[in-house]
C-alpha cells in the first residue's frame, strides 16, 4: 500500500511548525513525506494516490497541555482547533465531496503553546516530535499489514 505523511503548519510560526518537523524526521528515514500549509487543495495534492494519509498538525486547546497530542481518524472528532484558518477538516470535506479522500486517513493533532511569529518548537513540543515520529511509523507499519 502506498502511504505519506503530511506534516501540516508553519515553521515561522513557532510550535505551528511541529508538523513539518515531524514530516522531515520521517523523510529522513525513507518514508515519504510531505510539507504542508494546510491548504485544503494543496493537502489533497499532498495526498493523491496514497492509501494511507497520516497527517500531524498543531492544535490550540482551553485548556492547553504543549506537546500532548491525540490520534483521530476524523478530524472533527477532536474537541480542538487548528492553528490555521482553514486546514485538515475543509480538506476532508472537499476531498468526500470530490471522492477524493484516502481510503485510510489518520490526524496526529499536536497542542501546541506559542505560534507566534519565531523559528524553533517550545521545549514540550519539541519533546513530542520524537515520541511523535515514533508512533507515525508504528501507524505507518500496522497499516500496511
Amino acid at each position: 500500500m502506498s502511504a505519506v505523511v503530511i506534516g501540516v503548519g508553519n515553521e515561522f510560526r513557532r510550535d505551528d511548525g511541529v508538523g513539518p518537523a515531524v514530516a522531515r524526521a520521517l523523510a529522513a528515514t525513507g518514508i515519504r513525506a510531505e510539507i504542508s500549509d494546510g491548504d485544503p487543495v494543496r493537502l489533497m495534492e499532498a495526498w493523491d494516490g496514497a492509501e494511507i494519509v497520516v497527517i500531524v498538525d498543531a492544535v490550540r486547546c482551553t485548556p492547553s497541555v504543549p506537546g500532548r497530542w491525540h490520534r483521530t481518524t476524523l478530524p472533527h472528532t477532536v474537541p480542538v482547533a487548528s492553528s490555521h484558518g482553514f486546514g485538515v477538516p475543509e480538506a476532508v470535506e472537499l476531498a468526500e465531496a470530490l471522492d477524493r479522500r484516502p481510503e485510510e486517513l489518520v490526524i496526529y493533532a499536536v497542542e501546541v503553546a506559542d505560534v507566534g511569529f519565531g523559528t524553533g518548537l517550545s521545549p514540550a513540543v519539541a519533546a513530542a516530535v520524537a515520541p511523535l515520529v515514533a508512533a507515525v511509523r508504528a501507524e505507518l507499519i500496522s497499516c500496511a499489514t
